[in-house]
């Protein structure tokens, strides 16, 4: 992680701040920079007339930073750079950027957009039995609701509401594979605190998730009356980045979307969200968004007592696994 301070008269700062933005484009396009974070800050300091202008970016290695260093198109734009600044830029360079969690649900309902992997073992009849099928490019889309007793027992809830999510793959013998949620189906989630001593954490989460996967066969969907169930487990803190939800469902169907053929089936594994990319709270309260389902309590309650407090296995693959 890369901060760069500069300072500015007032006069200068707009065009400043635009040069230290064309700053990061460039260094993107030209492979230097990762993707995220990119934040340009800008405030008087106490008692200055100057304006402090900070930078806050990721390069991609060390060796992309060292490269760019002798780039002319960076040189000539850095150049532009310290010349609209009053004093030399300072730079300083962090090893982590670390994620603030919430320690209760939070109070304002929000969208969400998340990173994450997805494992299952996918069979396709006569094609691939028990492929290792991990989707580590996988994005969630949901919305949270705020804090609040749902189902009035005296402990806090957080409906989570996915409207969005999907990932894709390259099997060798089917080719790319796209996932996306069915979205004739629930989809979503629920995070319940586990005591009413007004903490919300340590809570249990759970997920459902019914999928459309396309692949070289047409669009194939899991088990319409069986959803997906991830969880629960035990989550410590919001966002859940790093919790991993082993699912225990076991073996679903999967069949042609076209015709409701059995095709194959798909053993869900592990879903485990890795970063949060965006959040955003909610500017007015929506209940369409916040009002779970009645069923989502009695899909925890189900898989609660199924487990009797025990952790789910994680899902391995078979001695056959590979391509037929």
């Amino acid at each position: 992680m890369q901060m760069e301070t500069y300072e500015a008269d007032p006069a200068s700062v707009d065009e400043l701040v635009e040069n230290v933005r064309a700053k990061w484009s460039l260094l993107r396009e030209h492979g230097y920079a990762g993707d995220y974070p990119i934040e340009v800050l800008r405030g008087a300091r106490n008692g200055h007339e100057n304006i402090k202008v900070v930078e806050v970016f990721r390069w991609r290695s060390v060796q992309d930073r060292v490269t760019a260093q002798s780039d002319p198109d960076y040189i000539a734009l850095a150049g532009r750079i310290n010349s609209l600044s009053v004093t030399e830029g300072g730079k300083e360079t962090f090893t982590q950027a670390v994620r603030g969690f919430n320690h209760n649900f939070p109070s304002i309902g929000g969208v969400e957009l998340l990173k994450g992997v997805c494992s299952c073992l996918l069979t396709i009849d006569g094609i691939v039995e028990n492929y290792q099928m991990s989707v580590k490019n996988g994005i969630v889309l949901m919305h949270r609701s705020p804090r609040m007793d749902l189902d009035g027992d005296g402990r806090n809830e957080m409906y989570l509401k996915i409207l969005m999510h999907g990932g894709e793959i390259i099997q060798a013998a089917l080719g790319p594979i796209r996932v996306e949620q069915n979205f004739s189906r629930p989809n979503d989630g629920i995070v319940k605190a586990n005591s009413a001593d007004g903490s919300d954490f340590p809570g249990t989460a759970i997920w459902r998730v019914s999928w459309k996967i396309h692949t070289a066969l047409g669009p194939v969907l899991t088990d319409p009356d069986r959803p997906l169930i991830f969880g629960p487990a035990t989550v410590n803190h919001y966002p859940p980045v790093g919790t991993h939800f082993h699912s225990p469902t076991g073996p679903v169907a999967l069949v042609l979307e076209s015709t409701g053929e059995r095709v194959g089936t798909l053993t869900p594994g592990e879903l485990t969200a890795f970063d949060i990319v965006v959040t955003k709270d909610d500017e007015i309260f929506a209940d369409v968004l916040n009002t779970p389902p009645a069923d989502i309590f009695e899909v925890m309650e189900e898989w609660r007592a199924r487990m009797d407090g025990n952790e789910v296995a994680p899902v391995v693959a078979g001695a056959t696994d590979g391509v037929m």
